[in-house]
Protein backbone atom coordinates (compact mmCIF):
# COMPACT_ATOMS: atom_id res chain seq x y z
CA UNK A 1 0.00 0.00 0.00
CA UNK A 2 1.35 3.48 -0.45
CA UNK A 3 1.32 5.86 2.19
CA UNK A 4 2.93 9.18 3.75
CA UNK A 5 5.45 9.94 6.39
CA UNK A 6 3.47 12.16 8.12
CA UNK A 7 1.03 9.49 8.90
CA UNK A 8 2.95 6.82 10.11
CA UNK A 9 3.21 4.69 13.17
CA UNK A 10 5.70 2.39 14.15
CA UNK A 11 6.48 -0.07 17.05
CA UNK A 12 9.99 -0.72 17.63
CA UNK A 13 10.65 -4.24 18.88
CA UNK A 14 14.51 -4.54 18.86
CA UNK A 15 17.38 -2.06 18.45
CA UNK A 16 20.55 -4.14 18.52
CA UNK A 17 24.63 -3.10 18.38
CA UNK A 18 26.52 -5.63 16.29
CA UNK A 19 29.81 -5.97 17.80
CA UNK A 20 32.90 -5.89 15.26
CA UNK A 21 34.21 -9.16 16.01
CA UNK A 22 36.36 -11.26 13.33
CA UNK A 23 34.25 -13.32 10.35
CA UNK A 24 31.10 -13.02 12.56
CA UNK A 25 28.03 -15.12 10.71
CA UNK A 26 24.53 -14.06 11.26
CA UNK A 27 20.79 -15.60 10.07
CA UNK A 28 17.93 -12.79 10.01
CA UNK A 29 15.80 -14.84 12.72
CA UNK A 30 13.03 -12.30 12.41
CA UNK A 31 11.18 -11.96 8.97
CA UNK A 32 8.04 -10.70 10.25
CA UNK A 33 9.07 -6.90 10.75
CA UNK A 34 11.10 -4.25 8.94
CA UNK A 35 14.62 -4.32 10.03
CA UNK A 36 17.44 -1.25 8.99
CA UNK A 37 20.83 -2.20 9.53
CA UNK A 38 23.35 0.52 9.44
CA UNK A 39 27.21 -0.25 8.99
CA UNK A 40 30.02 2.06 10.38
CA UNK A 41 32.47 0.35 9.38
CA UNK A 42 34.19 -2.84 7.63
CA UNK A 43 33.64 -4.87 5.17
CA UNK A 44 31.16 -8.22 4.63
CA UNK A 45 28.75 -10.28 2.44
CA UNK A 46 25.26 -10.51 2.45
CA UNK A 47 23.91 -12.97 0.89
CA UNK A 48 19.85 -12.39 -0.12
CA UNK A 49 17.80 -14.31 -2.77
CA UNK A 50 20.82 -16.04 -3.73
CA UNK A 51 22.90 -13.19 -4.54
CA UNK A 52 26.28 -12.27 -2.61
CA UNK A 53 26.37 -8.41 -2.42
CA UNK A 54 29.76 -6.98 -0.86
CA UNK A 55 28.95 -4.30 1.95
CA UNK A 56 31.20 -1.80 3.85
CA UNK A 57 31.07 0.89 5.92
CA UNK A 58 28.40 4.01 4.93
CA UNK A 59 25.79 1.58 3.97
CA UNK A 60 21.91 1.51 4.91
CA UNK A 61 20.49 -2.07 4.23
CA UNK A 62 16.48 -2.42 4.81
CA UNK A 63 14.90 -5.57 4.75
CA UNK A 64 11.17 -5.32 4.08
CA UNK A 65 8.73 -8.50 5.92
CA UNK A 66 9.42 -11.83 4.60
CA UNK A 67 13.15 -11.26 3.28
CA UNK A 68 15.81 -13.76 4.47
CA UNK A 69 19.34 -12.69 5.07
CA UNK A 70 22.64 -14.14 5.45
CA UNK A 71 25.27 -11.84 6.84
CA UNK A 72 29.21 -13.07 6.84
CA UNK A 73 32.11 -9.78 8.73
CA UNK A 74 35.32 -9.78 7.11
CA UNK A 75 38.43 -11.45 9.21
CA UNK A 76 40.81 -8.46 8.46
CA UNK A 77 37.93 -5.91 8.14
CA UNK A 78 34.71 -6.62 10.65
CA UNK A 79 31.43 -4.99 10.39
CA UNK A 80 30.13 -2.70 12.82
CA UNK A 81 26.83 -2.07 12.35
CA UNK A 82 23.50 -1.47 14.33
CA UNK A 83 19.98 -2.93 14.07
CA UNK A 84 16.65 -1.49 14.41
CA UNK A 85 13.53 -4.30 13.78
CA UNK A 86 10.31 -2.60 13.30
CA UNK A 87 6.63 -2.52 12.59
CA UNK A 88 4.64 0.36 10.89
CA UNK A 89 1.30 1.14 9.93
CA UNK A 90 -0.16 4.29 8.47
CA UNK A 91 -2.64 6.03 10.95
CA UNK A 92 -5.26 8.63 9.64
CA UNK A 93 -7.22 10.85 11.96
CA UNK A 94 -10.40 12.09 10.27
CA UNK A 95 -12.59 15.00 11.32
CA UNK A 96 -13.98 13.18 13.78
CA UNK A 97 -12.68 9.96 14.25
CA UNK A 98 -9.52 7.68 13.95
CA UNK A 99 -9.36 5.31 10.56
CA UNK A 100 -8.18 1.32 11.59
CA UNK A 101 -4.36 1.24 11.51
CA UNK A 102 -3.30 -0.11 8.04
CA UNK A 103 0.73 -2.05 8.30
CA UNK A 104 2.84 -1.40 5.39
CA UNK A 105 4.17 -4.29 3.80
CA UNK A 106 6.83 -2.71 2.07
CA UNK A 107 8.28 1.09 2.19
CA UNK A 108 9.35 2.99 -0.85
CA UNK A 109 13.09 1.64 -0.13
CA UNK A 110 15.75 0.23 -1.49
CA UNK A 111 17.38 -3.34 -0.17
CA UNK A 112 21.01 -1.29 0.07
CA UNK A 113 21.74 2.24 -0.21
CA UNK A 114 25.73 3.57 0.12
CA UNK A 115 24.98 6.92 1.38
CA UNK A 116 26.81 10.41 0.42
CA UNK A 117 29.20 11.51 3.14
CA UNK A 118 26.69 14.23 4.60
CA UNK A 119 23.72 12.23 4.88
CA UNK A 120 26.40 9.24 6.43
CA UNK A 121 26.78 11.43 9.09
CA UNK A 122 23.66 12.54 10.16
CA UNK A 123 21.97 8.88 9.69
CA UNK A 124 24.93 6.90 11.32
CA UNK A 125 24.54 9.77 14.86
CA UNK A 126 20.37 8.98 14.66
CA UNK A 127 21.34 5.25 14.81
CA UNK A 128 23.92 5.57 17.71
CA UNK A 129 21.31 7.42 19.45
CA UNK A 130 18.87 5.09 18.76
CA UNK A 131 21.45 2.26 20.24
CA UNK A 132 21.84 4.13 23.49
CA UNK A 133 18.72 5.20 24.00
CA UNK A 134 17.42 1.74 23.65
CA UNK A 135 15.90 0.00 27.07
CA UNK A 136 13.44 -2.43 26.25
CA UNK A 137 10.77 -2.47 28.63
CA UNK A 138 11.00 1.01 29.39
CA UNK A 139 8.23 3.43 27.96
CA UNK A 140 10.22 6.44 28.13
CA UNK A 141 13.38 4.88 26.78
CA UNK A 142 11.13 3.39 23.95
CA UNK A 143 9.17 6.42 23.24
CA UNK A 144 12.53 8.68 23.03
CA UNK A 145 13.72 5.48 19.80
CA UNK A 146 10.46 6.32 18.02
CA UNK A 147 11.21 9.77 17.94
CA UNK A 148 14.64 8.81 16.54
CA UNK A 149 12.56 6.72 14.22
CA UNK A 150 10.67 9.45 12.66
CA UNK A 151 13.45 11.85 11.94
CA UNK A 152 15.07 8.30 10.58
CA UNK A 153 12.48 7.29 8.59
CA UNK A 154 12.83 10.96 7.05
CA UNK A 155 15.84 11.61 6.28
CA UNK A 156 15.97 7.70 4.62
CA UNK A 157 13.27 8.70 2.38
CA UNK A 158 15.67 11.47 1.23
CA UNK A 159 18.38 9.54 0.87
CA UNK A 160 16.24 6.81 -1.57
CA UNK A 161 14.97 9.93 -3.33
CA UNK A 162 18.17 11.69 -3.92
CA UNK A 163 19.57 8.36 -5.69
CA UNK A 164 22.38 8.88 -7.82
CA UNK A 165 21.85 12.49 -8.25
CA UNK A 166 24.38 14.69 -8.78
CA UNK A 167 25.84 17.45 -6.27
CA UNK A 168 23.51 20.43 -8.26
CA UNK A 169 20.75 18.39 -7.45
CA UNK A 170 21.29 17.80 -4.01
CA UNK A 171 21.46 21.40 -3.65
CA UNK A 172 17.96 22.06 -4.97
CA UNK A 173 16.90 19.50 -2.08
CA UNK A 174 18.56 21.33 0.72
CA UNK A 175 16.82 24.82 -1.10
CA UNK A 176 13.52 23.09 -0.96
CA UNK A 177 13.94 22.28 2.71
CA UNK A 178 15.64 25.68 3.70
CA UNK A 179 12.59 27.33 1.57
CA UNK A 180 9.81 25.42 3.01
CA UNK A 181 11.14 25.84 6.36
CA UNK A 182 10.54 29.53 5.91
CA UNK A 183 6.90 29.23 4.58
CA UNK A 184 6.22 26.53 7.88
CA UNK A 185 7.76 28.79 10.57
CA UNK A 186 6.98 32.68 8.72
CA UNK A 187 3.64 32.01 7.85
CA UNK A 188 2.10 34.72 10.04
CA UNK A 189 4.35 37.09 8.37
CA UNK A 190 3.86 39.37 4.69
CA UNK A 191 5.61 36.38 2.83
CA UNK A 192 6.93 37.28 -1.13
CA UNK A 193 7.70 34.11 -2.47
CA UNK A 194 9.15 35.48 -5.41
CA UNK A 195 11.68 36.60 -3.43
CA UNK A 196 12.04 33.86 -0.99
CA UNK A 197 12.81 32.02 -4.17
CA UNK A 198 15.52 33.92 -5.52
CA UNK A 199 17.25 34.26 -2.05
CA UNK A 200 17.99 30.07 -2.57
CA UNK A 201 20.15 31.01 -5.20
CA UNK A 202 17.85 29.07 -8.10
CA UNK A 203 15.67 30.74 -10.77
CA UNK A 204 11.89 30.86 -9.17
CA UNK A 205 10.55 29.25 -11.76
CA UNK A 206 12.40 25.78 -11.67
CA UNK A 207 12.01 25.95 -7.34
CA UNK A 208 8.21 26.16 -8.14
CA UNK A 209 8.20 23.47 -10.45
CA UNK A 210 10.43 21.60 -8.01
CA UNK A 211 8.61 22.38 -4.87
CA UNK A 212 5.47 20.99 -6.57
CA UNK A 213 6.55 17.92 -8.05
CA UNK A 214 8.45 17.01 -4.37
CA UNK A 215 5.39 18.74 -2.35
CA UNK A 216 2.58 18.18 -4.64
CA UNK A 217 1.16 21.71 -4.95
CA UNK A 218 2.49 25.24 -5.45
CA UNK A 219 4.65 27.44 -3.02
CA UNK A 220 1.53 29.63 -3.07
CA UNK A 221 -0.97 26.70 -2.42
CA UNK A 222 0.89 25.19 0.31
CA UNK A 223 0.95 28.64 2.35
CA UNK A 224 -2.62 29.02 1.78
CA UNK A 225 -2.98 25.37 3.10
CA UNK A 226 -1.11 25.60 6.06
CA UNK A 227 -2.35 29.09 6.79
CA UNK A 228 -6.17 27.57 6.72
CA UNK A 229 -4.91 24.45 8.77
CA UNK A 230 -3.10 26.93 11.44
CA UNK A 231 -7.08 29.16 11.05
CA UNK A 232 -8.79 25.68 11.43
CA UNK A 233 -7.48 24.98 14.94
CA UNK A 234 -7.65 28.36 16.58
CA UNK A 235 -11.43 28.00 15.57
CA UNK A 236 -11.88 24.95 17.07
CA UNK A 237 -9.40 25.16 20.24
CA UNK A 238 -9.21 28.92 21.53
CA UNK A 239 -11.77 31.79 22.13
CA UNK A 240 -9.30 34.39 19.93
CA UNK A 241 -11.49 36.98 18.20
CA UNK A 242 -12.17 36.40 14.48
CA UNK A 243 -9.71 39.50 13.86
CA UNK A 244 -6.87 38.01 15.88
CA UNK A 245 -6.99 34.62 13.92
CA UNK A 246 -7.15 36.26 10.87
CA UNK A 247 -4.00 37.95 12.14
CA UNK A 248 -1.89 35.46 13.48
CA UNK A 249 -2.42 33.23 10.53
CA UNK A 250 -0.98 36.09 7.77
CA UNK A 251 -4.10 37.35 6.61
CA UNK A 252 -4.25 40.81 6.24
CA UNK A 253 -7.53 41.85 7.24
CA UNK A 254 -10.80 39.82 8.21
CA UNK A 255 -12.23 40.53 5.26
CA UNK A 256 -10.00 38.28 3.17
CA UNK A 257 -9.57 36.11 6.04
CA UNK A 258 -13.27 35.04 6.04
CA UNK A 259 -13.45 34.89 2.16
CA UNK A 260 -10.89 32.85 1.52
CA UNK A 261 -11.81 30.58 4.40
CA UNK A 262 -15.65 30.15 3.54
CA UNK A 263 -14.14 29.10 -0.19
CA UNK A 264 -11.88 26.81 0.75
CA UNK A 265 -13.83 25.02 3.52
CA UNK A 266 -17.36 26.10 2.31
CA UNK A 267 -18.01 27.96 5.81
CA UNK A 268 -17.22 31.36 7.24
CA UNK A 269 -15.44 31.45 10.49
CA UNK A 270 -17.67 32.29 12.16
CA UNK A 271 -20.43 29.57 11.24
CA UNK A 272 -17.45 27.03 11.09
CA UNK A 273 -16.78 27.27 14.95
CA UNK A 274 -20.40 27.82 15.92
CA UNK A 275 -20.29 23.74 14.27
CA UNK A 276 -17.66 22.47 16.02
CA UNK A 277 -18.55 23.83 18.98
CA UNK A 278 -17.65 21.31 22.26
Amino acid sequence: MDYALGNMVVHIHWVLAKPPLPGWEDIRQTVTGHTFYYIYSGKGTFRCEERDIEVGGGTLVYLWPGLPLYMKSSDAHPLRMTMILFDCASLIKNENEWDKPTPIERLRLPFLMPLQSERTSRIGEQFREAEREWVPGDLVREARVKSVWYRLIQEIHEAAEAGGRHSDEDGIIEALRDFKGKLDTEFATELRITELAEQTGFSPVYLRRTFAARYGCSPKEYLNQLRNEHAVRRLRFTSDSISDIARACGYSDVYQFSKTFKKRNGLSPTEYRSVHEN
